[in-house]
Formats: structure tokens, sequence, C-alpha cells
């Protein structure tokens, strides 16, 4: 199997997993009042809440994909649409001049898709990460299944394929 850029998939129980909201409040914060995915889901089902994330060859966080999904189907199919307009995608440089510390995300058809991965220290750090994450995103991946979130299973067996 070649190694390379890969999209993988994080499953939460629910909506009050203490992964989730860090995840929706970094994504809030990078693309502002935008128009988007909703970031929080909007009613409850027996899947939990799916989220993907842009990883290197390496396991390096690059991006993370905008939007809480209520399957792991949804995120799949926001993923591959993403991956799919890879060439597409056009960057936007945000940051938070109170904390010095800049960001990005990534557009298609005017409406962000993919977020910085963290906030950069540096202006060159942050143009450095959206250039490789958007270089990436095209020959990206895609897993078959979603690591689950469960605070109990930290301790031992990490993941459940779906």
């Amino acid at each position: 199997m070649p190694v390379g850029p890969r999209v993988v998939f994080m499953r939460f129980l629910d909506d009050e997993s203490p992964k989730l909201a860090p995840w929706i409040s970094h994504a809030t914060r990078v693309i502002g009042d935008r128009s988007v995915a909703p970031l929080t889901p909007t009613t409850t089902g027996n899947e939990g809440r799916s989220v993907w994330q842009l990883v290197s060859a390496n396991n390096r966080q690059l991006a993370r994909g905008v939007g809480v999904h209520e399957s792991f189907e949804l995120a799949r199919i926001h993923a591959q649409h993403v991956v799919d307009s890879g060439p597409e995608l056009s960057l936007e440089f945000v940051s938070e001049s109170g904390r010095g510390v800049y960001g990005w995300f990534a557009s298609f058809a005017g409406v962000p898709v993919m977020t910085c991965a963290r906030w950069y220290l540096t202006d060159r750090d942050r143009r450095h990460s959206g250039d490789l994450a958007t270089r990436s995103i095209s020959s990206a991946l895609l897993l078959a299944g979603a690591r689950l979130t469960d605070p109990s299973l930290m301790g031992g067996h990490r993941g459940a394929a779906i």
C-alpha cells in the first residue's frame, strides 16, 4: 500500500464528548461567521458524530474538515468532495491579532471546507501549512473506518472501525 497523505475519520459517541467541543471551537474561531455546513449537530442519532482530518504519511495532522457530520457516511462524502475539489480550493488567511496567532481555511465555491489543524506563531509557518495541506489533499487516500473517541477506551483498545 502506498504511503502518503490520507484522510482519517473520528467518531464521537454523542454531543457531550469532551473532544468534540474543542474541535467545534477551533473551526468556529478559524472560519468566523462565514456560511458553512453545520458545525454543530442538529439532530441526535445512534451513530454519534463524525469528523475528518488530513494527515501526512508520518501521521502529523495537516488540516481538519469543516463540519460535524451525523454519520460516518456523510463525513466520508464531504471528505471525498474536498479531495476531488483539491485543485479548485482557494486558501484564505486569518489571524487573531489579540493572541498573535495565524491560521487559514480552504474554500470551495465560496464555502469553507477545510481549516488549519492548529494556530501558528508566524505568517511563514501559516503559509507553509496551508500550501502543504492544499497540495496534499488532492492525493489523499480516504480510510475505510472511523476511530472511536470514547474516553473509556483510551486506556486500552483505542479504535473501532465502522
